[in-house]
């Protein structure tokens, strides 16, 4: 009914609503941080054994045609022991004609369920870092990251201990430990931290004006490269209390075998004929030496 004056007051109440025909990702990490920062291997059957030889030393010789003096090589070994996973998405037969001008989401899932793969491997292998690693001749052997592997949350180079994000001296530390070890100086190191740990070194008041441009180059992305590490950032590393475990270590120190990621697509006909969107995989990581992996403890409080 129009008013007196002529306007049609109803209109407003029949305006459409406009909606976008594709989809879009809400925020998320999109792709593995890690996996091209470790050691890639494949992998058949329900378990792979790698061997692995000590160092070794040699003696002198103090007499001349004396008896061949034969010492023993220590030997081990680590294991893997691959485990699946899998994603799986159900798409109504009516989904399509309902959805009207909308697209069917069969690509978006198909592409969440590759990042979720990827977050996936970075999962795995920051578990394998930190994590208990199976040695010995059948594999039965728990090996943990031992304490002089790790940083102390509370560590400082001198005065009292106090709680701390990741500062200048764990950095150092961490390089230190890895120095002491003979960790090989041309094998690439790494540092897997969170947001607030790169806040950290911005706040810390160990930086000089020099280091302080160089972590600003770091924490806005500029730069991936400090103190001789290169720095990846994740939230997916594990958070105890207020605690934030993060790792440096190098990328052969972790072993990540896989099969790759298989995306199936089905029509299930015992679901009312509803597409099925199935992604698997199979995946398993080993930290292979202890040396060569450093724990730093970050307080997030």
């Amino acid at each position: 009914m129009p008013d007196l004056n002529g306007v049609l007051t109803n209109i407003p109440n029949h305006y459409t609503t406009q909606f976008d025909s594709n989809w879009k990702h809400l925020v998320q990490q999109k792709n593995s941080k890690l996996k091209e920062y470790v050691t890639l291997d494949s992998i058949e059957g329900k378990e792979k054994s790698y061997n692995q030889l000590d160092a070794t030393s040699m003696t002198q010789i103090t007499d001349r045609s004396r008896d061949t003096r034969i010492s023993d090589q220590v030997m081990a070994k680590r294991w893997i022991r691959p485990q699946q996973y899998d994603c799986a998405k159900l798409v109504d037969e009516w989904d399509e004609q309902l959805l009207g001008e909308v697209v069917l989401p069969t690509s978006p899932i198909i592409q969440s369920h590759a990042q979720a793969y990827g977050r996936t491997c970075d999962s795995i292998i920051i578990g394998a870092l930190g994590g208990t690693a199976f040695t010995g001749a059948t594999g039965t052997t728990a090996t943990a990251l031992p304490a002089g592997q790790k940083v102390a949350v509370n560590f400082v180079e001198s005065g009292t201990a106090a709680n701390s994000g990741l500062t200048i001296a764990k950095l150092r530390r961490a390089k230190f430990i890895l120095d002491a070890a003979d960790v090989d100086e041309e094998e690439e190191r790494i540092m897997v931290v969170s947001a607030r740990q790169l806040q950290d070194l911005l706040r810390t008041t160990e930086v000089t004006s020099a280091d302080y441009n160089t972590v600003r180059a770091l924490v806005d992305g500029n730069l991936n490269t400090f103190m001789g590490f290169k720095f990846r950032r994740t939230q997916l590393l594990g958070l105890t209390s207020t605690v934030r475990s993060c790792f440096a270590y190098v990328k052969s120190g972790v072993i990540l075998a896989e099969r790759g990621l298989k995306t199936h697509m089905d029509i299930r006909t015992d679901l009312s004929h509803s597409l099925q969107i199935r992604s698997v995989a199979s995946l398993a990581a080993v930290r292979m030496e202890e040396k060569k992996v450093v724990e730093i403890a970050c307080d997030e409080a």
